[in-house]
């Protein structure tokens, strides 16, 4: 009861998100339930105290049968903005093929972590995803990313990177190219509670990168849900500047897509990343949306599985 009343008296709070009213967040966790059934059975659940509030985190166990799976470094999967960790559920069972998977809903962010102060800096954004791997005992793993997932992965590797094994980017916002500002105006609409709910939908549809969204989807229903009712208050992420690029010690994996409705220009992204980051495999995929990891589930857990496997620490 207590971190509901703190997530509810986030929303009034200058600088940390929260819930907007006790039915908003009874919507939201419902959706989340729904959803989280869909996705393999989590190992262990933490609800982990940070310096920046309590974060959600979930371990998920390798495939059974396959010998020397439980010891390998684990994976790290940080969602994009408003779809929490239900929003995994695609790709989940090819990672788990080969290792343990961790994932965390975002704190200052429709999910079940609870922030309780203020993320105003890039440092604050990558010390509680640090202190959240602190507290469950994971030293060090292969961090996914998909969106503003892919910049908090990258900011973490930036700043933390003594955790980081490797850095996989799913159509990474503001990492190697700007936001499109289109989509900045279409995301005013997808947040006011107010509006119709045609047009939330029909706002969240562009920006994923189709025509209309499925109100039977249970992720879609939990992105939905959360855009609605929570009132983040996360400051929008700067673009990585070169030195700060070219600052990442790890191997990196990129994935742009090519027909994002995101990122400005997939190409120019693609060639900055090679420009500037020492050890990088990035490439377009032509035809690929925003929903780059819910499209092609297959060739996206093949690919990386490929790359963690070439990059796990000895």
């Amino acid at each position: 009861m207590a971190e509901k009343t703190t997530a509810l008296r986030g929303a009034r709070t200058s600088g940390i998100g929260g819930w907007r009213d006790d039915a908003g967040r009874e919507a939201f966790e419902s959706a989340y339930r729904v959803a989280m059934a869909e996705l393999p059975p989590p190992e262990r659940t933490w609800d982990v105290p940070t310096d920046y509030g309590t974060v959600r985190a979930y371990r998920f166990a390798p495939s059974a049968g396959v010998a020397g799976t439980h010891d390998r470094t684990p994976a790290l999967l940080l969602p994009g903005w408003g779809a929490a960790v239900p929003m995994w559920g695609t790709n989940l069972p090819a990672l788990l093929e080969e290792r343990p998977v961790y994932a965390v809903d975002a704190l200052g962010d429709a999910g079940l972590s609870v922030q309780t102060a203020p993320l105003r800096t890039p440092d604050a954004q990558a010390a509680w995803i640090d202190q959240a791997l602190a507290g469950i005992g994971a030293d060090r793993v292969h961090v996914v990313g998909h969106s503003f997932g892919g910049w908090s992965a990258t900011n973490l590797a930036v700043r933390r990177p003594g955790r980081v094994a490797s850095l996989s980017l799913l159509d990474p916002v503001q990492t190697f190219s700007r936001i499109r500002w289109q989509v900045v105006l279409l995301s005013i609409p997808s947040t006011v509670p107010f509006l119709p709910q045609r047009w939330r939908d029909a706002a969240l549809a562009r920006i994923g990168g189709t025509d209309r969204i499925d109100p039977d989807d249970p992720v879609t229903a939990v992105i939905a849900a959360g855009t609605r009712h929570y009132r983040s208050r996360r400051s929008f992420p700067a673009l990585f500047t070169a030195d700060r690029l070219r600052a990442l010690a790890v191997p990196v994996w990129a994935a742009m897509a090519g027909d994002s409705a995101v990122n400005a220009d997939p190409d120019a992204a693609v060639s900055r990343a090679r420009e500037n980051v020492a050890d990088v495999e990035a490439r377009v995929w032509p035809g690929a949306t925003h929903s780059l990891p819910f499209e092609r589930p297959e060739e996206v857990g093949a690919a990386l599985r490929d790359f963690h496997a070439r990059h796990d620490p000895a």
